[in-house]
């Protein structure tokens, strides 16, 4: 309940709550969510955020990222938020330098090698990328990523490479 009293915070929070029990939310995914949507969702939209590109290693300031925006319907928020939580381990992600993991801008071509040589937590980095970049050309023809894309054919000259060994 509201009261004068209330807190700026809460006041947010509570109308965010109610806000969320009449409509659900929208869960925008711009990784692996685009080809790997949520359990629960009742409609999807191909859209971008302007202000951020893709990259592998920070967020930039003058483009946009593409990516699938999922319309949640209230009754599965919980389970989604749950799910995602298990799966994303963040509500919202962006590189920063103060991050452990950042490793910055490289030359594509040691980020090409970067990626193919590692796996994370959901298997290789490599077939993530690829999918990325299948997803990407799935959702819009239009979508251009160069930025995804010249990874995209990096990393395929790497696997060519070292399966004909």
């Amino acid at each position: 309940m509201v009261t004068a009293e209330t807190s700026q915070e809460d006041f947010i929070k509570t109308v965010s709550e109610e806000i969320e029990k009449e409509h659900g939310i929208w869960v925008f995914g711009y990784g692996s969510l685009i080809w790997k949507p949520p359990i629960h969702y009742e409609s999807k939209k191909v859209g971008y955020i302007k202000g951020y590109v893709r990259r592998f290693w920070q967020e930039g300031h003058d483009k946009v990222t593409w990516g699938v925006a999922f319309k949640i319907p209230s009754d599965d928020v919980e389970a989604t938020r749950a799910y995602l939580d298990h799966r994303e381990k963040a509500l919202v992600y962006i590189a920063t330098t103060d991050n452990e993991a950042y490793v910055g801008p490289a030359p594509l071509e040691e980020m090409a090698k970067q990626i193919y040589e590692t796996y994370g937590p959901s298997g290789w980095n490599a077939e993530y990328l690829l999918n990325l970049a299948e997803a990407l050309r799935e959702i819009s023809p239009g979508v251009r990523d160069d930025h995804v894309f010249e990874l995209e054919a990096l990393v395929k000259k790497l696997i060519d490479e070292n399966s004909n060994q």
